[in-house]
């Protein structure tokens, strides 16, 4: 019989826990969470054009996120955050244009046969220093939030070396891109969906979309075949460069 009013007693204690939990939240004025999850490119890095050497280059990847909402009113407030992405790297591009300059070579060394790559990359990083207005909805005890965005934002192109082989053994090829940096200012928007859990913990999800015009220069993918000078054409152009995020983590309201 005690073992039974015990437990009563302590469901009770939690369940008064929780409900405390979340009026204190919907009544707190400040909220920190870190999230981390899904991320897709969009813009000019996941659209392929032949003769760019950036075009359709980025795959997915990952990415992390700090957030701090700070309510000046009950619906409305600030949001600051900051965002590390790394995406993967797909060469199909910068093989696509290597294997149109071999082919161009290849009559002035006397090379007939066919060659095979060995690649080497390295990851696309596109880093974010985000501040914007934010509105909140509250729903009993799920609190939505959106929000946008703009502050600093920072590109760096990956890496790509490739070593090329002829089936005759002769007349290796050697294919390098250039890593590059651009930073300047950049938009972003989304929402996220907080979950009370305990107290001020919460769980949180979140769905953010980050966006620059990001200037590359003398950018090149330079291609050199046995002793033949290397061949590269360096690309000076503004681009559309942005990334799609969907992650969740954990939160404090306080």
């Amino acid at each position: 019989m005690k073992i039974r009013q015990r437990f009563s007693i302590s469901l009770f204690a939690l369940f008064l826990f929780a409900q405390f939990g979340v009026q204190a939240q919907n009544d707190n004025r400040s909220f920190f969470s870190v999230t981390a999850g899904y991320s897709l490119p969009v813009g000019e890095l996941a659209r392929e054009k032949l003769n760019d050497p950036f075009a359709g280059l980025t795959g997915s990847g990952y990415y992390g996120q700090v957030n701090y909402d700070f309510r000046i009113a009950r619906w409305f407030g600030l949001k600051f955050s900051g965002s590390m992405n790394k995406n993967t790297t797909r060469p199909q591009p910068i093989v696509d244009i290597a294997d149109l300059r071999v082919e161009e070579i290849k009559g002035f060394i006397n090379e007939t046969t066919s060659h095979t790559w060995d690649t080497r990359v390295s990851r696309w990083k596109f880093n974010a220093i985000m501040a914007g207005p934010a509105i909140f909805l509250n729903f009993n005890r799920v609190q939505i939030e959106g929000h946008i965005q703009g502050g600093y934002v920072k590109v760096t192109s990956p890496t790509v070396d490739m070593t090329g082989t002829f089936q005759s053994g002769q007349n290796q090829i050697l294919v390098h891109l250039s890593p590059a940096s651009t930073s300047g200012f950049g938009v972003g928007a989304g929402a996220s969906l907080r979950l009370p859990i305990a107290g001020p913990l919460y769980f949180h999800l979140s769905g953010d979309f980050l966006a620059t015009e990001a200037e590359l220069k003398n950018v090149a993918v330079n291609v050199r075949v046995g002793n033949i000078p290397e061949v590269g054409i360096p690309i000076n152009e503004k681009r559309f460069v942005g990334v799609a995020n969907i992650g969740a983590g954990l939160g404090l309201s306080f």
